[in-house]
C-alpha cells in the first residue's frame, strides 16, 4: 500500500468490526495515530491491540454512542488532548432497520437517520472546526449502493444513505475554500456481520460481496489524496 500518514491523526467511527476495523488497521499500518469510536468498548480494545501490534502511531479507544448529541464535541476534545490536529475523519458508523413501508415504525426510521445522517452532521461539524484552523483535512463518508438501488425492506436505510450522499456534496463545496476535501464511498454488499444478519450466503452468495479490505483500501487512497476522484464525488463500488 503506497500511503504514509506518519504522525497524522485519523478518526474512524464504527471501528469495532467490519469495514471500520479494516480502515483503522490500514491507517495504523500507514503510521497514523488512530482514534477508534464505536458503541462496543470490548471490540474497540481488540482493534486497539491489533493496531498496537502493527502500527507505529498512537491509538485512542473512545467507546460512545454517537447518537448522543454531547458525544461529538467530547470525542474531538479527547482526540486533540492526546494528538496534534485531526487529518481525517471517516464517518463509517451506521445502522439499518429492515421493514417495508407498511411495517416500518417511525421510531425505527428515525433511529436509522439519527446515526447515518445526524451523527455524521454533528461529528463532521465538530471536526471541521479544527480543520478550519489547520486549513486542511479529509472527510470520508461511508454510504451504500442502497442509496440508489435498495433491497426490498431497506426503505429507511436507502433514504438515509441518499441523504448522506447529498450531505457529502454540500460539505465538499463548503470545504473547498478552506482546504477540506470530502469523499463519499458507496459500496454494494460487503461481507460483514451486519450484512449477513440480513441475507444468508444462500440468498446472496459470498462471491458477489466485497471484502471490507477492498473498501478500506479505497478509503486509504482518499485520505492520502491518491484517489482519482474529485472532492464531493460519490464513489460507487460493487462486485457486480
Amino acid at each position: 500500500m503506497n500511503i504514509d500518514l506518519d504522525g497524522k491523526t485519523v478518526i474512524v467511527t464504527g471501528a469495532g468490526r467490519g469495514i471500520g476495523r479494516e480502515i483503522a488497521v490500514m491507517a495504523a499500518e500507514a503510521n497514523a495515530n488512530v482514534v477508534l469510536c464505536a458503541r462496543s468498548g470490548g471490540q474497540l480494545e481488540e482493534v486497539a491491540a491489533a493496531i498496537a501490534a502493527k502500527g507505529k502511531g498512537g491509538v485512542l479507544s473512545y467507546p460512545a454512542d454517537l447518537t448522543e448529541t454531547a458525544v461529538t464535541d467530547e470525542l474531538v476534545k479527547a482526540t486533540l488532548a492526546k494528538f496534534r490536529g485531526i487529518y481525517a475523519l471517516v464517518n463509517n458508523a451506521g445502522t439499518n432497520s429492515i421493514a417495508n413501508l407498511m411495517l416500518a415504525k417511525e421510531d425505527d426510521f428515525r433511529a436509522v437517520y439519527e446515526l447515518n445522517v445526524f451523527a455524521v452532521f454533528r461529528l463532521t461539524k465538530a471536526v471541521v472546526r479544527q480543520m478550519i484552523r489547520q486549513k486542511s483535512g479529509r472527510v470520508i463518508n461511508i454510504s451504500s449502493v442502497a442509496a440508489k438501488d435498495p433491497f426490498a425492506g431497506f426503505i429507511a436505510y436507502g433514504a438515509a444513505k441518499a441523504g448522506l450522499n447529498n450531505l457529502g456534496i454540500s460539505l465538499a463545496r463548503e470545504g473547498e475554500p478552506i482546504g477540506v476535501r470530502v469523499y463519499t464511498i458507496a459500496p454494494g454488499a460487503v461481507e460483514t456481520a451486519m450484512f449477513r444478519a440480513i441475507l444468508s450466503p444462500e440468498q446472496f452468495p459470498v462471491d458477489n460481496t466485497l471484502r471490507p479490505q477492498e473498501v478500506a483500501q479505497l478509503v486509504a487512497d482518499c485520505i492520502k489524496g491518491e484517489a482519482r476522484y474529485k472532492s464531493g464525488e460519490v464513489i460507487w463500488i460493487s462486485r457486480n
